[in-house]
């Protein structure tokens, strides 16, 4: 479990084989084999942890085939890309977005990029189906593992609003018309609607 509040950025190049090897500036001292970390939004276990020279981390992660078919990893993510990271919430620690589990339910694309003086609002097509319903204003979301609050939504496309802070720690700052994004809706929301 995670809280989108994204720790560093990473590094990402595809080996082979569904093999991601992944170099970040993230602490990694204390995580062990098997540690789950946050890859733009997608819970991926950690393999073969090492500490570089220069005090930069790798570690490796496999990826199946589902998460490859349903996630921006497998569609868009070209060696050398810019990933958000983060590591999984340990007991006592402060959840300072909300809670996300890193189990990514579907893509989508940017449509606008406005910069605001204060903040940046992204606009994204709104195309979910039966799960348009998670899409509504001041709910909690996930893109690309960054936890932030829908601000208005219309026919076919929601926005959000990102701050200064938001924007230079995640790739957020990267994004372009067109590109990709992972998307996990409201895990708690998804109870409310189960019992309609």
């Amino acid at each position: 479990m995670f809280t989108g509040i994204i720790q560093d950025l990473g590094y990402i190049k595809n080996l082979s084989n569904g093999l991601y090897q992944i170099t970040t500036n993230l602490d990694l001292t204390n995580s062990m084999e098997g540690s789950s970390i946050s890859c733009n939004g997608v819970c991926l276990t950690a393999k073969n942890i090492k500490q570089n020279k220069d005090n930069t981390f790798i570690f490796e992660a496999n990826i199946g085939e589902e998460t490859l078919s349903r996630t921006n990893l497998g569609k868009n993510i070209l060696t050398g890309e810019k990933i958000n990271l983060e590591k999984s919430l340990k007991i006592g620690e402060e959840i300072g977005g909300h809670f996300v589990y890193g189990h990514v339910d579907t893509i989508t694309t940017v449509k606008k990029i406005v910069k605001l003086n204060n903040s940046w609002e992204y606009y994204f097509d709104k195309n979910f189906q039966n799960n348009n319903r998670f899409i509504a204003e001041k709910a909690s979301i996930a893109i690309n593992g960054v936890s932030l609050t829908i601000a208005n939504v219309s026919h076919d496309a929601f926005n959000i609003s990102v701050i200064e802070h938001t924007y230079k720690k995640t790739n957020l700052q990267y994004l372009k018309i067109d590109n990709t994004v992972n998307v996990e809706f409201d895990y708690l929301a998804r109870f409310i609607f189960k019992n309609e």
